[in-house]
């Protein structure tokens, strides 16, 4: 019975490691492409297998293999970045991080444009991916497709709804994935109240009262001024709408820039350079080519004018909200998406200055920007320093990158508390100062990363090929092979939780430790898979006295209780059955 069991099992395992879990179920054109002309638009159908998952398109683990649908387009045909459905978080309490899945059925958008004398025929493809499961991960695999000329299909409503938009990645500029999962119109008023708060920032409020005495001065008529501010904000409109609709228009233009190093570089400089200009070392100042155009003209066009270039002044302000913005649109590639978020942010931005045009006698009671509004400054550019920071991580190792912004945060706060002290010389702002700052050290100190203990005493494992794990098998003593890839979360997971146990470290230690990496695919490594029936990984192999313990054989995360009771059963001398 013992060798038909092992027999079955072996034959399971071959069976299952040639099983891709996932497929394209159908593939079609949404939208013929038109030639010389309008775009069209190819949809496919995938289907994960249940208990499955592959990864989003942008991971935010550099590790994790993206998944990418690839065409095989004629000549005089091209095509644009595949549209992937809003993915799925998943945190993993070993890391304190979230990872992007997919899973189940989803469908995907590709736009395809083509010449005039581009042929009109049948498309090929394929869906490349790495599956896995709750315990495993198997190598990545690709399916092809084919789709047919003229074959029309059409995506579920909800296939794209905006209403579950994920983000691109943590470098879109701060906005968080709650953001990303809020429906349509909660995510209208959000951005609505992030332009009004943005009114209260160094760069904005102090134009406010300015630009308002400016309309006051060309006329006595409240009706007159409220037209003007009407003017000021659909400059403000404009000048954001069309920001929105070319991030949208542009496509993944912004969310594949920010991967590039040498673009993640230049946001931290430019940041940077904001954050200086909060502490007074340079100001941006609007030509006055432009200031003659709009600010020296009277009139409606004048004040059209004004809101038009006001995004110049306000830019070290909200600039990184902005940013973020248009990575998201940029993602999300909808026109109409791009147009509503920036035309409310430009809502939210003028709603002020209608209101202090309706009622000029609450313009007087505007605090003036004194001290206050210098402690404000100087606070924003803290903030921006840490932003920086923040952008920067991808740059560094990930314990630095960490370090870097919670220093920043705590460096900063003691600054402002000890040094620069802004607002002192008004009790109320001083008290503002003193909260803030100690908020920014506190929350420094929290993010502060913090090593587990036991990590500084991990296992020394050897990295091994066939020969070495065959000549340490020969030797009869006990050995581990640990079978892994850097793409696979359960296997870091084994390494962070059940290795570095301290009973299960003492245990092992007993043991000649072998780590088999499989990472990229090639000969040697498929000559090891068969070798030794792996399947995916991990898959942890235990061999005494010259045998595989097949018993003890692990694939997938353990915790540390069970995987000692597994050493047990390999060091009591079981053998192959």
């Amino acid at each position: 019975m013992g060798m038909w069991r092992a027999l079955f099992l072996a034959l399971a395992a071959r069976a299952a490691a040639e099983t891709v879990p996932f497929r394209v179920v159908q593939g079609g054109w949404e939208r013929l492409p038109q030639p010389g002309g309008e775009p069209g638009v190819v949809v496919l159908q995938v289907e994960v297998a249940p208990g499955w998952h592959v990864n989003a398109p942008d991971p935010k683990d550099p590790f994790l293999i993206p998944t990418k649908v690839v065409l095989s387009l004629p000549e005089g045909w091209n095509a644009q970045p595949a549209q992937f459905p809003p993915s799925k978080p998943v945190k993993l309490p070993v890391f304190g991080e979230t990872v992007e899945l997919l899973e189940g059925s989803f469908w995907v958008r590709i736009p395809v444009t083509l010449s005039s004398t581009a042929p009109q025929q049948a498309l090929e493809g394929i869906l490349e991916a790495q599956a896995c499961n709750n315990t495993s991960c198997l190598p990545p695999k690709r399916v092809s497709f084919k789709v047919q000329w003229g074959a029309l299909l059409a995506p579920p409503p909800e296939a794209f709804a905006p209403a579950s938009a994920s983000l691109p990645s943590a470098q879109t500029g701060g906005l968080g994935t709650g953001f990303a999962g809020a429906s349509f119109w909660l995510q209208l008023v959000l951005v609505f109240l992030g332009g009004l708060a943005l009114n209260l920032t160094p760069c904005v409020y102090p134009i406010i009262p300015v630009t308002i005495g400016f309309f006051l001065n060309q006329t006595g008529s409240t009706k007159r001024t409220a037209l003007l501010a009407f003017a000021y904000v659909l400059g403000m409109a404009v000048t954001y709408s069309a920001l929105g609709v070319v991030a949208a228009l542009t496509g993944k233009l912004f969310g594949a820039a920010l991967q590039s190093p040498w673009v993640t570089g230049l946001i931290v400089v430019v940041v940077l350079a904001l954050a200086a200009s909060m502490f007074g070392l340079w100001e941006i100042r609007v030509p006055q080519s432009i200031a003659n155009l709009s600010g020296g003209r009277q009139g409606l066009l004048g004040a059209l004018f004004m809101g038009l270039v006001v995004g110049l002044v306000a830019a070290p302000c909200i600039g990184p909200f902005v940013l973020g913005l248009l990575a998201y649109v940029g993602q999300k590639q909808s026109v109409l998406l791009g147009f509503s978020l920036f035309f409310t942010l430009a809502l939210g931005l003028g709603l002020p200055y209608l209101f202090l045009a309706l009622s000029t006698r609450s313009l007087e009671k505007l605090p003036h920007s004194g001290a206050w509004m210098e402690g404000v400054r100087k606070l924003f550019g803290v903030a921006l320093m840490a932003l920086a920071a923040y952008f920067a991580r991808p740059l560094l190792p990930t314990a630095t990158g960490d370090k870097l912004v919670a220093a920043t945060l705590v460096l900063g706060g003691l600054y402002l508390a000890l040094i620069a002290r802004p607002g002192r010389e008004v009790d109320a702002v001083d008290r503002f100062m003193r909260a803030a700052t100690l908020a920014m050290v506190v929350g420094g100190v929290l993010l502060w990363p913090r090593p587990q203990s036991n990590l500084s005493q991990r296992l020394v494992w050897e990295k091994a090929d066939l020969p070495t794990v065959r000549d340490a098998v020969a030797s009869g003593g006990p050995v581990i092979v640990d079978f892994y890839a850097d793409w696979c979360l359960p296997c870091r997971e084994l390494d962070e939780v059940t290795f570095a146990h301290p009973q299960v470290r003492e245990k092992l230690s007993a043991f000649r430790r072998l780590k088999v990496d499989l990472t990229v695919s090639s000969r040697e490594t498929e000559e090891l898979r068969r070798a030794f029936d792996v399947m995916g990984v991990p898959t942890i192999a235990f061999f005494y006295r010259g045998q595989e313990v097949a018993q003890a054989r692990l694939t997938g995360f353990e915790k540390p209780e069970a995987f000692l009771q597994r050493l047990e059963l390999v060091l009591s001398g079981a053998s192959s059955p």
